[in-house]
Formats: structure tokens, sequence, C-alpha cells
């Protein structure tokens, strides 16, 4: 479905895939940072309840907003959406476009979700038009530790190729996680998309295993690594994290 301001030539509609060259120039306008066309495809079209969608003034594409689909780790696996790529034009700011992008896109979602994840960001709230009574705040924390030594090294950790996820399936089907996270979460996460950037690291103690993943990431400063995310044991996290932090030293 395609709509239309009054008295404008603004089209609003949802993105499709040949829409990459404008998704791609608007995010380099508006973060300074390119992005794939691998990326654009897996992050907004891998499965059919994920959009993008955008206001065209001709063929140009002036302001996006991508709703990604997920579920909720609760009893119901309730559907919600979790919203990227904001972004519009600087010429284009105060006019009230955007916000009409935003109400239009909170109009189709209304009726199949009750729930719209935001990351935060204090402009976020305001200009999706939800009410502060309907807000609820969640900080959700990877791990929370404090290290004031070196632990003690028990057993070392071991480094996994990501591809070894997969014989580990029955340890992603946790219910600890904020976002429902099962293996087709996990497959789509980290082994459809670069998967050679990110890899497992492994701590046995006993019959338990924890599961670590982690992503190379290069700055300035160099090679570090980044925890993305945890499974397996949660009697071994802390004490597999301790020994992490010792061996990898970034």
């Amino acid at each position: 479905m395609i709509s239309k301001l009054k008295n404008s030539d603004l089209v609003y509609r949802k993105l499709k895939i040949s829409d990459y060259e404008q998704f791609r120039k608007l995010f380099f306008l508006c973060f300074k940072k390119k992005i794939s066309y691998d990326f654009f495809k897996w992050r907004y079209f891998s499965n059919k309840l994920s959009f993008c969608y955008g206001v065209f003034e001709s063929s140009k594409l002036i302001a996006n907003v991508g709703m990604i689909s997920m579920k909720l780790n609760n009893n119901k696996n309730e559907r919600i959406f979790s919203r990227h790529s904001s972004m519009v034009l600087k010429q284009y700011r105060g006019r009230g476009i955007y916000s009409n992008l935003l109400n239009i896109v909170k109009n189709k979602i209304s009726k199949r979700v009750k729930f719209v994840a935001m990351w935060p960001n204090k402009n976020n709230y305001a200009n999706f038009g939800i009410n502060k009574k309907n807000i609820i705040k969640k900080k959700y924390f990877l791990y929370e530790t404090s290290l004031k030594t070196k632990s003690k090294i028990i057993k070392k950790t071991e480094n996994n190729n990501i591809d070894q996820l997969v014989k580990y399936k029955k340890l992603t089907n946790g219910r600890n996680n904020f976002f429902y996270k099962n293996f087709i979460y996990i497959n789509n996460r980290y082994l459809t998309y670069r998967k050679n950037d990110y890899f497992i690291n492994k701590f046995k103690f006993r019959n338990l295993t924890s599961l670590f993943i982690l992503k190379h990431h290069k700055d300035k400063f160099g090679l570090k690594n980044v925890i993305l995310d945890h499974f397996g044991s949660r009697k071994l996290k802390f004490r597999h994290l301790a020994n992490l932090i010792n061996e990898q030293n970034k």
C-alpha cells in the first residue's frame, strides 16, 4: 500500500530489495557509514515479517524506519518489533515528514504486536508517539560482575569455530534471555551473515558447559573481542567470564 501526503509529491511505502542503492545513500548521508547489500538483505528481508518503510521524493529515499521481527522470551513467545535504521535527511527535518512516517508504521504494526523494542535514545520514545505511561524501561545486561584482582584460572577455556554451534543446539534453548533465542534465532544471527566474524569460547567444568559467542572487532586501537551472547550453564557463567578475561586480555 502506498500513501501520499496532501499537496505533496512524497510517497510512503515499504522498501523492496531493489531499493538498496537509495537505502545505502541515505544511510551514509545520515550516519557517515557504509552499509552492504548483503547486510541490507539479511537484516530486513531474511524473514517475511521484518521490513523497512520509507519516504520517497520522486525516486529519492529521504527517510526510513526499519522494523525487525523478534519474539519475547515469555510463556506465549509473543512477537514484537525492534526498531532500527531510523533516519531522515537533514534538509527534510522539522516538516513533520518523519513523524508522519512513524505514525503510519505504528498504525500498521499495532494490530499485529503489543510491544515495540527501542534501544536507549532520548528521542526514541517521543517521536514514536508513545504515551509515557505505556513505556516499560528494561535494563538488560549480558553480565554483571566486578573483578578486583585476576581470578585463579581453574581450567583454560577453548575457542571453537562458530559452525560448532550446531553441536550445542540444546544449550541455546535457555529461558534466561529477554528475547527468545532458539536455534532458529542463533542460525540467523550468527551463521547466516558474515559468520567468520564470530567464534565460540567454551568452558567445561565437571558435567557443565558454558558458551560465550564473541565477535572480532577492529578499531583504531587494534583488534578486540566483543562478547555478544551467553548460552549454557549459568552456574559457570561468571567463572567462565573471569577465565576469559584473564586469557584474552582484550
